[in-house]
């Protein structure tokens, strides 16, 4: 079961998201391996105030590359230009894995860069080592 060490406030991830597809695969696959830490889900960079607001700072932005309105990369930039939120790291979760476009995500200040993979069960095991490390081995 994967838990958060810390003990002074409520850890949770942000998941930028546009496709239904993505939280559904990401909320049973958090059930599926017992996760505790939850996951607040919002489809457009507007509501990040409102989120932050009622919610406090999430441990961690999980953003596709791909926007509703806007790129990834232009999504990525104005979260981490906004003196507010550039401190949250933010991994960007691609469906594109060129060697420039990685290197573009990390030069537009993302802190990690998945690929999304193929099948159900890469994914699960994707999401799976991605909570573990980021909540019970880096410090955030």
């Amino acid at each position: 079961m994967l838990t958060y060490k810390s003990q002074i406030m409520e850890p949770y991830a942000l998941m930028l998201r546009t496709d239904p597809d993505d939280k559904y695969l990401t909320e049973s696959t958090m059930a599926e391996i017992g996760n505790t830490i939850p996951v607040r889900f919002i489809g457009d960079i507007k509501e990040l105030d409102t989120v932050i607001t009622e919610a406090g700072e999430p441990a961690v932005i999980l953003m596709n590359d791909r926007g509703a309105i806007h790129s990834g990369n232009e999504v990525l930039k104005q979260i981490k230009t906004n003196p507010s939120y550039a401190h949250i790291p933010v991994v960007v979760l691609g469906e594109v894995s060129t060697d420039d476009y990685i290197r573009d995500c990390y030069r537009s200040g993302a802190n990690t860069f998945i690929t999304k993979p193929s099948t159900i069960a890469a994914t699960r095991k994707k999401i799976e080592t991605f909570f573990r490390y980021w909540f019970d081995v880096a410090e955030v």
